[in-house]
C-alpha cells in the first residue's frame, strides 16, 4: 500500500465497506423529514468513502415484445422506469393496452381495472413472502448509466452518491403485512456480498450473510397520539425489530422514549448493542450563485401545486409553515395565533407549504385557506421554492404536538431566521445547539395568544426597522439580510454534515488504538 492510498483510507474511514441504504421514504410522493435524512445519510456514507447502493421495492412491468429487444436495452428501458418511479413517487401505466387505457377513461367502464388491483393487493396481503434470495435481487450499477435525463431531476440528486440500485419487489410492503401478523416474523432479505444495511426507519426485516444491521428510530408518535393511520400492532413489530440491530435515534427524545417503552429490562443484549443519537444535517441546497442572484430579490411568485394559481409574496412579509397537513403538527392552532395577532394590517401574510392528505383535516385546513386572502395555501413545493421561502420568510412557525426531530425549525436556525416553536423534546434539543436559542423562541401551545404576541414583536420589530428608510435603502437592507442567512447557512450546515457523518462513522467503523476513525474538519 502506497503511502498516499493509506492517506485516502485514513480521510474516508469507511473505505472497503459495502453498505446498503433502505429508500422506502424516497419512495414516497412527497419527500419530508425522514427522506431528509435518508439523503443526509446516503451522502455522509459516500464521503466517508463506502460503497453505497439504495434498496427498493419498486419493480417496473415487464416491457411488451420484450423478446424483440437486445437485454442490453431491456435493461435500459427497466432502469429509466425504475428513476421515473423515484422521480415522481408514482407508477406509470407505461404499457397499457389501448383497451386498457380506455376504460381508465370511462367511470363506469374502469371498475373492472380497479378489482384487478384490489384482487392483486389483498393477494399481497394475505400471502406476503417471507424470505428474498439473493438471486431474486435485481442489481442495478448507477455507472452504467450514460448521461441519463433522470440524473438531472432535482428530487433524484442523491444518485450522484450511490453506486448502484438494488431492486426487491414488495420487500417493504411485505415485511409491513408480515408485521401485522401473530407470528413475529420478520422478512429475510439475503444480502451475500454485502458488508450492512441501514434501514432509515424501522422495518421488519432481518437481513442474512451481512455483519452490519443499523435501524434508524425518529419517534413513537403512532403511540403517543392517537389520530394516525399506522396500524399499531404492525409498527410495534417494526420497533421490536430494531432490539436485535444496532440503533440511530435523531433525538435524544425518541432514545427516551424508546428505552423506557420498547426495550425491556430482559433485553440486556440489546442494551449492550450500539446505538447513538446522531442529529441529522439540514435540509436545503444553495447553488453556488446565490449570493449574486437569490440574495437580491425584490418579489416571490409562488406557484401552488394544488390550482397552479400563482401567489405573489412580499420579502420578510410572510409567516412560513413547512410541513405536512396532519393533526399533531397543530396548523389550525397556528392560523387561530396568526389572525388573532392583526400583524394583517401590517401586510403580513401566512404560508402553508405541504402534501394535503385526503382527511377532514386537510379539507378544514383548505377551506380556510381559501376563505382567507391573507393566508396562502401552495401544496407540496419543490427544493428550490421551499429554499426560496426560508430565504425571504419573516419567521418559520411550528406548533407541533409531537414531533420526531423537527427539521423546519434546525433549517431556520442554521438560516438565523427566527422560529417560533413548541416545546416539544426534540425542539428544545434544538435550541440548546450551538447559538441557537437566539433564534428558535419556544411558546406553549396551551394558549394562542402566546404565540400571538410572539408574531408580533417579530412583526413590529421588521416593520420599526424599515419605517424611515427610503425603497432603495429597504432594498439593501433585505439584500444584506439574505446574503448574511446564506452565509451563514453554508458555514453551519458544512460542520454539522461534518459531524453527523463522524457520528455514523463511530457507529460503524472498527475502533484504531481505542478511538473511533473520525473526518477532520477541513476545507
Amino acid at each position: 500500500m502506497t503511502i498516499q492510498s493509506a492517506s485516502e483510507i485514513i480521510k474516508q474511514p469507511l473505505f472497503g465497506l459495502k453498505l446498503v441504504v433502505c429508500g422506502y421514504e424516497l419512495e414516497r410522493k412527497e419527500h419530508r423529514g425522514i427522506a431528509v435524512f435518508s439523503k443526509g445519510l446516503i451522502y455522509s456514507l459516500k464521503e466517508a468513502g463506502a460503497e453505497v447502493w439504495l434498496l427498493t421495492e419498486l419493480s417496473p412491468s415487464d416491457i411488451k415484445g420484450k423478446s424483440q429487444l437486445p437485454y442490453s436495452v431491456r435493461r435500459l428501458v427497466f432502469m429509466s422506469r425504475l428513476l421515473d418511479q423515484l422521480s415522481s413517487g408514482e407508477a406509470y401505466p407505461y404499457d397499457d393496452s389501448t383497451l386498457k387505457r380506455w376504460l381508465r377513461n370511462k367511470p363506469l367502464l374502469g371498475w373492472s381495472l380497479s378489482i384487478s388491483k384490489v384482487g392483486r393487493q389483498w393477494k399481497r396481503n394475505l400471502f406476503p413472502q417471507r424470505k428474498i434470495r439473493s438471486n431474486q435481487l435485481s442489481f442495478l450499477p448507477l455507472g452504467q448509466l450514460i448521461s441519463s435525463p433522470y440524473q438531472s431531476c432535482e428530487r433524484l440528486a442523491y444518485l450522484r452518491y450511490i453506486d448502484g440500485i438494488i431492486c426487491a419487489r414488495d420487500c417493504f410492503t411485505d415485511s409491513f403485512n408480515l408485521a401485522k401478523r401473530r407470528s413475529n416474523q420478520k422478512l429475510q432479505i439475503d444480502l451475500n456480498g454485502f458488508d450492512g444495511i441501514i434501514s432509515t426507519s424501522p422495518l421488519n426485516i432481518e437481513p442474512l450473510n451481512t455483519d452490519i444491521f443499523v435501524q434508524t428510530l425518529h419517534d413513537l408518535i403512532p403511540f403517543e397520539y392517537a389520530r394516525t393511520l399506522d396500524n399499531l400492532p404492525s409498527f410495534f413489530q417494526r420497533l421490536n425489530a430494531t432490539i436485535s440491530s444496532r440503533r440511530i435515534f435523531v433525538s435524544k427524545d425518541a432514545e427516551q422514549k424508546y428505552n423506557a417503552s420498547i426495550l425491556p429490562d430482559t433485553h440486556c443484549d440489546a442494551k449492550r448493542l450500539a446505538s447513538k443519537v446522531i442529529y441529522q444535517c439540514p435540509s436545503l441546497h444553495f447553488p453556488e450563485d446565490a449570493l449574486d442572484w437569490e440574495a437580491n430579490v425584490c418579489e416571490l411568485t409562488i406557484q401552488s401545486s394544488e390550482d397552479l394559481h400563482l401567489h405573489s409574496l412580499n420579502p420578510f412579509g410572510f409567516l412560513l409553515f413547512n410541513s405536512s397537513l396532519v393533526p399533531h403538527k397543530n396548523i389550525l392552532f397556528a392560523l387561530r395565533a396568526f389572525m388573532e395577532s392583526g400583524v394583517e394590517r401590517l401586510g403580513v401574510k401566512f404560508c402553508i407549504t405541504g402534501q394535503p392528505q385526503n382527511d377532514e383535516y386537510s379539507n378544514t385546513v383548505q377551506q380556510l385557506a381559501n376563505k382567507h386572502k391573507n393566508i396562502i395555501f401552495t401544496g407540496y413545493v419543490d427544493e428550490a421554492t421551499k429554499r426560496h421561502l426560508y430565504l425571504n420568510a419573516l419567521a418559520l412557525i411550528s406548533p407541533s404536538l409531537v414531533e420526531g426531530f423537527g427539521i423546519p425549525v434546525l433549517d431556520a436556525a442554521c438560516l438565523g431566521l427566527a422560529a417560533v416553536a413548541s416545546p416539544v423534546g426534540s425542539h428544545k434539543e434544538i435550541q440548546q445547539m450551538r447559538d441557537f436559542d437566539t433564534y428558535v423562541v419556544l411558546r406553549s401551545t396551551l394558549d394562542t395568544s402566546d404565540w400571538a404576541s410572539a408574531i408580533r414583536k417579530l412583526a413590529m420589530h421588521h416593520q420599526d426597522k424599515v419605517a424611515r428608510m427610503s425603497q432603495n435603502d429597504v432594498q439593501a437592507l433585505l439584500n444584506k439580510i439574505r446574503e448574511n442567512r446564506i452565509l451563514r447557512y453554508n458555514l453551519v450546515q458544512k460542520i454539522i454534515n461534518i459531524e453527523f457523518t463522524n457520528s455514523i462513522c463511530e457507529l460503524l467503523s472498527p475502533a484504531k488504538n481505542g478511538k473511533p476513525t473520525r473526518l477532520d474538519l477541513v476545507n
